[in-house]
């Protein structure tokens, strides 16, 4: 009984401690921006998931923590992420293509044919953009 026991925990302790990743595609116009969640850490890629690519990335855990905001597009080509949730870092040598600015709750943007709502929960990041009209294209996974 319990070595049974000891089996389950363990299993249960390999199960909730495995990688998940998660891959979300962004595109307005031929602009896309890629997004890979992975444990604990949500990275932002310009155009391609590359190590030279231009990203923006946030860490997160626990229950009060994580992020939300907004992917702004331009139509010069250039995408901009909006929050004031979140610790977001960037490697990014072009801000005219990708840059991350933090804003207050007053500065928020409605949510427009090229603004789209985004959060580490992404049920949520899909509930909350329903009912907007939007030109931005997402493709979520299927599971979600």
């Amino acid at each position: 009984m319990v070595r049974r026991t000891i089996v389950i925990i363990l299993s249960v302790i390999g199960f909730a401690s495995c990688d998940s990743r998660v891959e979300i595609v962004y595109s307005y116009k031929d602009i896309v921006i890629k997004r890979v969640d992975k444990n604990g850490k949500t990275i932002f890629y310009y155009s391609e998931i590359r190590k030279d690519s231009p990203r923006i990335w946030v860490e997160y855990s626990g229950i009060n923590d994580g992020f939300s905001g907004y992917l702004k597009f331009d139509d010069s080509g250039k995408v901009s992420i909006l929050s004031g949730d979140g610790y977001f870092q960037t490697v990014n040598d072009d801000t005219t293509k990708f840059e991350y600015r933090r804003i207050a709750a007053y500065q928020r943007p409605e949510l427009t044919d090229n603004v789209y709502f985004i959060q580490d929960a992404i049920r949520y990041e899909q509930e909350k953009n329903k009912g907007y009209v939007t030109k931005v294209n997402v493709v979520y996974p299927k599971k979600y």
